[in-house]
């Protein structure tokens, strides 16, 4: 009876050495992959795929950095030649154009109705500047003065655009005005038109102008009446 303590304290050591042999096994034993695992996990982030969410995002953020077209007119065939004008020339505005023909309209018929060729010459192509030249030259032959006198311009519109291969663009514009037009001989006598006659005048003006060239000022190239 006085040998029961003892058996109990040999079967909990040959528990406790049963444990410690089962625990070195599982947990000391080398099994030659340690370096394997190592590697995977300090292999460098560009040798895995990237996942198709982060491609979904760099996709939208490139296709977000491209430039939107921009209306700029009604007509699709006009608006696309207008946003390439854009492309090549920055500092091009639809506004900016519209507003300076409306001024050039002006200019031009007045100077021309003072026989003023030599502040016209720059804004005028060589074939209208030459037409213009020769009808002054007649009215001064015959001393005849011509008289200008424009009551209202509408807000010209854009009609045509073309660009040829040398990046030279013609815009024709609408000019629609109400003038006032007489001729008067030496003695200032009306000799054609009438000063209480309201002409309601639609005019096709083409402008031309090379895109990249830094000079601001377009020139004009055609008058043609658009009835």
């Amino acid at each position: 009876m006085n040998n029961f303590p003892y058996i109990d304290i040999f079967i909990l050591a040959m528990i406790a050495v049963f444990i410690i042999n089962r625990l070195r096994n599982s947990l000391g034993k080398k099994t030659g992959n340690e370096s394997d695992i190592a590697q995977k996990f300090s292999q460098k982030s560009s040798k895995f795929s990237e996942s198709n969410p982060d491609k979904e995002i760099e996709k939208s953020k490139k296709q977000f950095r491209e430039p939107k077209k921009t209306i700029l007119h009604e007509n699709s065939s006009i608006n696309e030649k207008l946003n390439n004008i854009v492309k090549l020339d920055s500092d091009f505005t639809v506004e900016s154009f519209v507003d300076g023909a409306k001024k050039a309209f002006e200019y031009i018929l007045v100077r021309y109705s003072e026989d003023d060729m030599k502040s016209l010459k720059p804004l005028l192509a060589t074939e209208i500047f030459n037409n213009f030249s020769d009808q002054i030259k007649q009215r001064q032959n015959k001393k005849h003065q011509l008289g200008i006198t424009i009551l209202k311009i509408d807000d010209p519109e854009i009609v045509d655009i073309n660009i040829d291969k040398n990046k030279l663009c013609f815009i024709k514009v609408e000019f629609k005005s109400q003038q006032v037009q007489t001729t008067r001989d030496s003695k200032n006598k009306i000799i054609d038109g009438n000063d209480n006659l309201i002409l309601n005048i639609k005019e096709l003006w083409t402008f031309s102008k090379e895109i990249k060239n830094k000079n601001p000022n377009w020139v004009l190239e055609e008058i043609e009446e658009n009835s």
